[in-house]
């Protein structure tokens, strides 16, 4: 009988944390992923450089006390396109309310009409 009951308390426990660790659903913030992500295009407008073909970079940063952009990777095939993006987004300031954070980025640069 009171091997039943160790038995019974730790098949509820188990029950009870998968029940309990599947309830809560995370929210995607997209607005605020969506508004880092156009304040980015507004600081990547017009490149001084001739652009022939689309470009592609994977750019990871994080936001500093200071609300700054601080590039810590530009994965890109072109390194000239590589700096480019570093110069301009390099503690530039963002309006954001969560700093600290590692942001991944892909970024895409098409040729001007």
């Amino acid at each position: 009988m009171k091997n039943l009951k160790i038995y019974v308390v730790a098949i509820l426990m188990a029950v009870g944390t998968t029940v309990s660790a599947n309830t809560i659903t995370p929210k995607k913030d997209s607005k605020k992923s969506v508004d880092v992500t156009t304040q980015i295009a507004e600081l990547l407008k017009n490149p001084e450089m001739v652009i022939n073909e689309d470009i592609e970079a994977t750019v990871t940063f994080t936001v500093n006390d200071k609300k700054e952009l601080v590039v810590i990777n530009v994965e890109s095939k072109n390194e000239t396109v590589g700096a480019f993006i570093k110069s301009r987004l390099n503690y530039k300031k963002l309006s954001v309310t969560k700093t600290g954070d590692e942001w991944v980025v892909p970024i895409r640069i098409i040729p001007s009409a």
